[in-house]
């Protein structure tokens, strides 16, 4: 039975750099059909490493996967990574390939990971921003239901259940702008198992991790985040669209700051 990756980056969302070993190194190739399906936009010659521990966030929940480089203690050659993502198993591959061609890396072998802390930075300030829009939306329309959140590089945006138009946009700006401004701090917590919390979590599914803007809400959530509201800088809400009774907010956040 396979060993889950210690998934680091959800304890510690400040570690760019991390000491830990390789558990297995393969080309994509031999890979099951499963994992090589999570890697359809990687080349070919690529290969899949799996380390003991991680701080590379995987793509899901909406956010888009880390970058960075896999180097060797020994300082050989250093493994590129380009893609992140999670197996069913708990398995996290990081797929990518070596800066000199023909590079190997062998179980147990230690070796040093590093975050690219640009684009970490900007998906944190999305995945967050998205948040900051959620307890807006609370203040602005407790009744609507939000049904699903996509914090990707171009295309950003909140679905709620329900109509909202182009005279909320800047009704919702406005009350975005003041949670950004405040400065609030943006808390990470695992309340005991099993519990109960709004309609996004389910009973028994075991420790939740708990993100919070200020205090205001309390959402499951996997992704990386800023520590403050203020860290996002500014949001911008791009427009406002419907389809089949449903709203999408779509925003975006400067990417570079």
């Amino acid at each position: 039975m396979a060993t889950p990756t210690e998934a680091v980056y959800l304890y510690d969302g400040s570690l760019r750099s991390l000491a830990t070993e390789v558990v297995s190194y393969q080309p994509i190739s031999s890979l099951s059909e499963t994992e090589k399906s999570l890697a359809k936009n990687v080349t070919p010659d690529a290969s899949a490493m799996v380390t003991r521990q991680t701080i590379l966030y995987p793509q899901g929940g909406g956010q888009a996967s880390d970058i960075g480089s896999i180097t060797p203690t020994d300082q050989s050659a250093a493994f590129t990574v380009s893609l992140v993502r999670k197996m069913s198993d708990g398995r996290i591959l990081h797929f990518g390939k070596p800066v000199t061609a023909g590079s190997v890396f062998t179980e147990g072998q230690s070796v040093v990971q590093s975050v690219d802390n640009v684009k970490r930075d900007y998906h944190s300030r999305l995945h967050t921003a998205g948040h900051i829009i959620g307890v807006a939306m609370d203040f602005i329309m407790p009744g609507m239901k939000e049904v699903k959140a996509n914090h990707m590089p171009g295309e950003a945006c909140i679905e709620y259940n329900g109509l909202l138009y182009n005279e909320h946009k800047p009704l919702i700006q406005t009350k975005v702008d003041e949670l950004v401004q405040e400065d609030l701090p943006v808390t990470i917590s695992w309340p005991e198992a099993g519990i109960y919390i709004g309609e996004r979590a389910k009973p028994g599914d075991g420790p939740l991790r708990i993100v919070s803007i200020g205090g205001l809400d309390q959402c499951p959530c996997g992704g990386t985040h800023v520590a403050s509201t203020h860290l996002v800088r500014s949001i911008t809400i791009r427009k406002i669209s419907r389809q089949k009774g449903i709203s999408r907010v779509s925003y975006d956040v400067p990417k570079d700051v």
